[in-house]
């Protein structure tokens, strides 16, 4: 009778520890080898960029003369997205333009450049698994045609190279697990030439975002790139700063994308034919993207 007094003591004890649940963290796919395209689906996605009064300074290389000012630069596009079917894809440019104002010395200077593509209709079409585009109607003015080409160009990059695929990998991703991704997927770095660094991904949390579950992830970020500019090409620049990434778990995509960063950039450019001169510029700057779908009250 002691011993099975003794038996059931222990047991009781034990009882507790056997009956707990052991918490696993949950695994979720945050992206595929092949994007599934939502048909029949309207997205509106709407980038913004702005650098406010960065310090700058321009010194001549022979004789030494320099000055300084402040500049400032945004960049703002809305873009929708009609995915008609498996092969074919609307895409109308609302708004793509950039503004840039500079002062220097002082003397102020103002100007915006509205891309040729804004409001233009392109039409994606999948042909031999590759997606090509053209202007649906209308045409390009010869001076703006090398600009449409280059955002052509962007565009079909976009659904072609499927970068988010090496971005997030395709194996199941645990929250508070983090990876190194390749420098050169960094969103925004169109107009710059990467040359190394480091872009660290953590997987933060889930949570509900435009009625559906949504990944939290924020990035870290330190990359060396050069200029794409042709007045600018070749100058070095470093790119330090932290972002947040809102991804679809259902429609494994971005909706939305926040990053804060400091820029430096520094090298020789031609003011002049014949005539160099050594150029520094520091500054913060911001980055943002949000995509809803058209008819929703986000929208």
């Amino acid at each position: 009778m002691k011993k099975l007094t003794a038996y059931l003591f222990i047991l009781s004890l034990i009882t507790p520890v056997l009956g707990q649940e052991v918490a696993v963290p949950k695994s979720y796919i945050l992206a595929k080898s092949e994007a599934v395209l939502p048909l029949e689906r309207e997205f509106k996605v709407v980038r913004t960029m702005a650098m406010d009064d960065a310090q700058i300074e321009i010194k001549m290389k022979v004789g030494g003369q320099g000055m300084e000012g402040t500049m400032s630069k945004s960049k703002s596009e809305e873009i929708v997205y009609d995915f008609v079917s498996e092969d074919r894809i609307r895409v109308s440019y609302r708004k793509d333009r950039a503004q840039e104002k500079s002062s220097m010395m002082g003397r102020e200077d103002e100007n915006e450049e509205i891309a040729p593509s804004e409001g233009k209709v392109i039409l994606l079409e999948k042909k031999n698994g590759k997606w090509m585009g053209k202007l649906e109607a209308g045409e390009i003015e010869e001076a703006d045609q090398e600009s449409f080409d280059e955002t052509l160009k962007k565009l079909e990059a976009e659904f072609n190279e499927n970068s988010e695929k090496a971005m997030y990998g395709t194996k199941p991703r645990k929250v508070g697990e983090s990876w190194d991704v390749d420098a050169a997927l960094m969103p925004g770095l169109e107009d710059f030439e990467v040359k190394g660094g480091e872009l660290t991904m953590t997987f933060v949390e889930v949570k509900e975002v435009q009625g559906e579950l949504c990944a939290l992830l924020k990035t870290a970020f330190s990359i060396q790139a050069e200029m794409r500019d042709d007045d600018m090409e070749g100058v070095g620049v470093l790119i330090e700063g932290s972002g947040q990434i809102v991804r679809s778990l259902s429609l494994l995509t971005d909706y939305q994308f926040t990053g804060d960063m400091t820029m430096k950039m520094s090298g020789e450019i031609e003011v002049q034919p014949e005539i160099n001169a050594m150029i520094s510029m520091d500054g913060a700057m911001r980055m943002e993207m949000q995509m809803v779908e058209m008819g929703t009250e986000a929208e």
